[in-house]
This record gives C-alpha cells, structure tokens and sequence, in this order.
C-alpha cells in the first residue's frame, strides 16, 4: 500500500498510516497482522464490499439522519439501504444530524427503536465507536423526531 501510495505522495511513511488510523475519528480503519497490513472497517457503500461483520446486541435507540424528500417514502416503506449495502445508524442524534447536513441544511431526523428490532431479529453490525449497520429498518420501529 505504502508503494502505491507513494507513486502519487512521494513523502508518505508508515507513519503517516498509523496516525491516520489511531486519529480517524470515525474508525474507519484498522491494522492486521500486527500492523503489516491495513483494512477497511466498513465498506458499506462500495459494491462487492462485504466484510465480515459479527452481528451484536444494539443500544436501545439509534438514528438515522435524512432529507425532507424522503421524509415520507421512510414513514411508509421504512429505510432501504438504497444505492449502499446497508443501513447506517448512529448512536447519538448529533452524529445523524450531522450525516444528514452532508445533503441537507434541514435534516430529518428519525428515532429507530434498534432493540425491539433486534430482539424481533434484526440483525446490527457495530463498526465504529458510534455507528451500526443493518440490512433495512421496517417502519413499525420507527418514530420521527421533532428537529426543533
């Protein structure tokens, strides 16, 4: 990785790498065999990416942070993954809000009740401090909070 990298940044270390993943506030990354080679902690949005995931018990509630568009269409239908592999949850509302600001200056914020849904046997990935994964939310386990 390191050689590649350094076709295009001639000045990249293994250093840079391990900063990069100790730093990386969202856990995006992790090292293997003690440091020799690195991976990707989810892929959930590229196609063909499927790691290995163990499925874990959720809090209670998570969040899931969206656009006013399709408000509605998740009231009805629940979420879908869509153009991703699966679901992104967060932990707390100010980490959906903030992942809903990436398309919106309005975001929409809905309560998932994660719990219910796993014990009703949903499956939840944990991949980073502060978010899960999941295939689909059903509507039945969610509620829309109040954004104001």
């Amino acid at each position: 990785l390191i050689a590649a990298l350094q076709r295009k940044f001639k000045d990249i270390t293994k250093a840079d790498l391990v900063e990069l993943v100790e730093n990386d506030s969202k856990g995006r990354f992790s090292f293997l065999n003690n440091q020799k080679r690195i991976r990707a902690n989810y892929g959930h949005s590229i196609q063909g990416v499927s790691p290995d995931y163990e499925a874990v018990k959720p809090p209670e509630y998570l969040y899931h942070g969206t656009t006013p568009e399709v408000k509605n269409k998740i009231l009805a239908s629940g979420i879908k993954p869509m153009s991703r592999n699966y679901v992104h949850l967060s932990v707390g509302v100010k980490e959906a809000k903030k992942v809903a600001r990436r398309r919106t200056n309005q975001p929409v914020i809905f309560k998932i009740e994660a719990l219910r849904a796993f014990r009703e046997g949903q499956n939840f990935y944990k991949t980073a401090e502060d978010i899960y994964l999941t295939d689909q939310i059903s509507a039945d386990y969610l509620s829309l909070l109040n954004n104001k």
